[in-house]
């Protein structure tokens, strides 16, 4: 862009002299001044562009943590709410294991074998594939045979801890072979 300097050195160039002059500087002055506008409007709209761009980066940020805060705390309700429900479960089944285990006594004693000695420790799942069956079987009769329990609760226990080819074939035989 022309300087006011470099505009007089043109005229003088171009050889105005006089009114021409002056109406040549003052044409040339008047175009500098709104050359010098608009760049100073162009400065202005790019460092408000600018400024709301970062405004609106700010709010999205904020915008951005909300949800993140929320959803944190979502997550930690739901977490709370499915405690809950476990512990729920977890209390209805140990209610249901004692009245169970209560009711299933023959004599009517109502004592359970856990309570009789010391704690014995939990008998592994059948593996299929890993385990050999009859091996397994053997050490799941010795197992309640030592530790007294009736006959009538094998089956049940047996139930629990088969898997695979071998719950496939016990779920097959009848409630009265499952029983023996």
């Amino acid at each position: 862009m022309a300087t006011m300097e470099e505009i007089v050195k043109k005229a003088d160039l171009l050889g105005y002299r006089g009114e021409k002059r002056e109406e040549y500087l003052k044409q040339e002055f008047k175009l500098l001044e709104e050359r010098q506008e608009k760049k100073e409007e162009a400065e202005r709209q790019e460092r408000k562009e600018e400024a709301e761009g970062q405004a609106r980066e700010k709010k999205e940020e904020a915008e951005r943590q909300a949800r993140k805060k929320k959803e944190e705390a979502d997550r930690k309700e739901r977490l709370e709410l499915e405690k809950m429900k476990l512990d729920a479960e977890m209390k209805l089944l140990q209610a249901k294991i004692e009245a169970g285990i209560l009711k299933n006594e023959p004599d009517g004693s109502g004592a359970r074998s856990s309570d009789t000695g010391a704690k014995h420790p939990k008998l592994p799942n059948f593996q299929d594939g890993r385990d050999d069956l009859g091996i397994w079987l053997t050490r799941f009769e010795r197992f309640p045979e030592s530790n007294g329990w009736s006959r009538e609760k094998w089956s049940s226990s047996l139930c629990a801890l088969l898997t695979g080819r071998a719950l496939d074939c016990y779920g097959r035989l009848s409630a009265e072979q499952a029983k023996d």
